[in-house]
């Protein structure tokens, strides 16, 4: 994914952004609304690394980071984070402030603003190409217009946007961005399979898990797979349960506690002499989480 470099990741959480710290990445992207508890952290590998970046979206944060200067001389690298039809972090492209903040940034000594970062994650509720690829639209053409509002200030700096459906289904005008950046691309799974943005023969990611009981008295098999290693966010949206059971269309995941899983048939009775105890099971999760 990094072209055998160990450079340019983007990250979550501060846990993920360490652990690729500790293991020789040395351009980390956090892409978070920079939490005002984790400065601490932040400056720590903002001095370690050669390019730590973070975003934000409010003058609060941007004032927070002027007030923590970094040592030798090294600057805070910032994102605005920038929504432009999402609804969910950023400031709004519309909104007067969105300037007013990116002048703030370029202008704050000991702060460089590096680019402005937009998340189309409303591609999320598309179905089909032609949706995402309007949504996708929609995004490139706010954010272009925002950096003609830096550009007309005297602001130059990158500009990127993200998501796994607008990056499967890109359009033309995505060249014209300095970046993009897709979460799940490389894994995919059952819901960009729903969405559109790939065939479920494209998603590469299994977790495997074994026949831990047989519940006859309930007609159903227990598995060592609970949302602690598959998450709960397919509960209730598919078919087959929370997770695809791959060569299995006859059964369900029902349901799960932290560190065990409830299969069950879809219709009929369980044949116990088909699922022994230690037989393995491969499930397609409903929404894969990276790093």
């Amino acid at each position: 994914m990094t072209g055998g470099s160990r450079r340019c990741v983007v990250v979550s959480t501060l846990a993920e952004a360490s652990f690729y710290a500790d293991h020789g990445f040395d351009d980390i992207l956090y892409a978070y609304p920079f939490p005002f508890d984790k400065l601490e952290h932040c400056a720590a590998l903002s001095e370690r690394l050669s390019l730590f970046q973070v975003l934000l979206d409010h003058p609060k944060a941007l004032e927070l980071l002027s007030k923590r200067p970094l040592r030798a001389g090294r600057s805070w690298h910032v994102w605005l984070k920038l929504d432009c039809g999402n609804g969910r972090a950023g400031v709004l492209h519309s909104e007067p402030e969105a300037l007013r903040l990116a002048q703030a940034i370029a202008k704050t000594e000991g702060v460089e603003l590096t680019g402005v970062y937009a998340h189309c994650g409303n591609t999320y509720n598309c179905n089909g190409v032609e949706a995402i690829q309007a949504v996708a639209k929609e995004t490139t053409t706010l954010t272009l217009q925002f950096m003609e509002k830096l550009k007309a200030v005297g602001i130059n700096c990158k500009s990127s946007i993200g998501s796994t459906p607008s990056c499967s289904h890109s359009i033309k005008d995505m060249g014209q961005l300095s970046e993009v950046h897709p979460g799940n691309y490389v894994f995919y799974d059952v819901q960009q399979s729903l969405i559109g943005s790939c065939r479920m023969e494209d998603v590469a990611v299994r977790v495997l898990t074994r026949v831990i009981g047989h519940c006859p008295h309930r007609n159903q098999l227990l598995v060592d797979c609970g949302w602690a290693a598959l998450s709960q966010d397919g509960a209730g949206k598919l078919p087959s349960g929370c997770a695809v059971i791959e060569g299995q269309p006859d059964l369900k995941l029902l349901s799960m506690n932290q560190e065990i899983g409830i299969v069950e048939p879809i219709t009929g009775e369980l044949d116990y002499s088909k699922y022994p105890l230690g037989s393995l099971f491969k499930l397609v999760p409903y929404h894969v989480r990276y790093a």
